[in-house]
This record gives C-alpha cells, sequence and structure tokens, in this order.
C-alpha cells in the first residue's frame, strides 16, 4: 500500500531545504543539482522518463510533449531517487509477472505522484490560493503546470478543505 504521508514528507523537507523553494514555479534545475543529479533528452525511451540511479541520471523522452508534462515526469523521477532507489544500483524494472512485485511497482508509483503533486504544487499554498477564491487557471499559470495536473490537485484540495 502507497505511504502518501511519507511521501508528501519528503517533498516538503527536499522544497524546504532546496534554493528551489524561493520562486515559484519551482525550478527542479536546482533541485536536481542540489541532489547530485542531471537530465537528459533521449531518444527511442520508451518511458517518459526513466531514472538510472547508478547514472545519477533521469532521462526525459524527447518528443513534442507539453514540457509542463516533462516537468512533472522530472518531479516524479525525483520521487523515485527520494523514496525508493537512491540506494540501488539498477535501473527499474517492471516484475508484471509477479503479482506480489507488481503491488510493489504500483505503491511506489503512486508515491512518486504523491511526491511530485507536493513538489510542483505545494498543498499548502494551493489550499491558500483555493480559500482566497483562485481557480485552476490561475494555478495553471503560477506553477507551471498542465491543465490536467492543476485540475487534478485543485479538486484534491477541495475535497479535503469542505
Amino acid at each position: 500500500m502507497a505511504d502518501y504521508t511519507r511521501a508528501t514528507a519528503e517533498a516538503k523537507k527536499l522544497l524546504s531545504g532546496s534554493l528551489a523553494n524561493l520562486s515559484r514555479p519551482v525550478n527542479l534545475a536546482i533541485i536536481l543539482n542540489e541532489l547530485g543529479l542531471s537530465a537528459r533528452y533521449k531518444d527511442d525511451l520508451i518511458d517518459e522518463a526513466l531514472l538510472n540511479p547508478m547514472e545519477r541520471t533521469i532521462y526525459i523522452r524527447r518528443d513534442d510533449k507539453p514540457m509542463t508534462r516533462k516537468l512533472f515526469s522530472i518531479a516524479h523521477e525525483i520521487g523515485h531517487w527520494m523514496l525508493h532507489s537512491r540506494d540501488k544500483e539498477r535501473p527499474r524494472i517492471n516484475f508484471s509477472d509477479n503479482p506480489v512485485i507488481d503491488e510493489i511497482v504500483t505503491a511506489e508509483e503512486q508515491e512518486a505522484n504523491a511526491f511530485a503533486a507536493e513538489l510542483l504544487m505545494p498543498y499548502d499554498e494551493v489550499r491558500n490560493f483555493i480559500v482566497r477564491g483562485y481557480g485552476i487557471e490561475y494555478l495553471m499559470a503560477h506553477f507551471n503546470v498542465s491543465y490536467e495536473f492543476a485540475y487534478y490537485r485543485y479538486n484534491f484540495i477541495i475535497s479535503m478543505i469542505y
């Protein structure tokens, strides 16, 4: 089962100790640098992004998808680095033949998503904007995220408020 509390706490901790916390949108290049990671485009990548912990590199698929989607993918992979892969010297593998490992992989993906959401759109900040009457379009522009992500985060936080 995914540990959302730990995932969001780790994102808050990372952001609070980072120079990237000084402005919005969050500058992931600063976080990557502080963690000693790099991000590089790669052709012929099946996944949108992939963390190779041995190389301390996040590979991003070179395609025509919007940059906001790529930024979420990078934040997601930073989540894997912080939560799951930091001490593992292997690329992430899909263990689809084993249902027990599948549950672990699914939980890890959910945790990395929660981490990315908190890193890019911190709960407390988004909540404050919502209670002041700001909408999805404002959140999208302020945090430099896709409409879909801003919509999801907005509705998630609204459900926690009311």
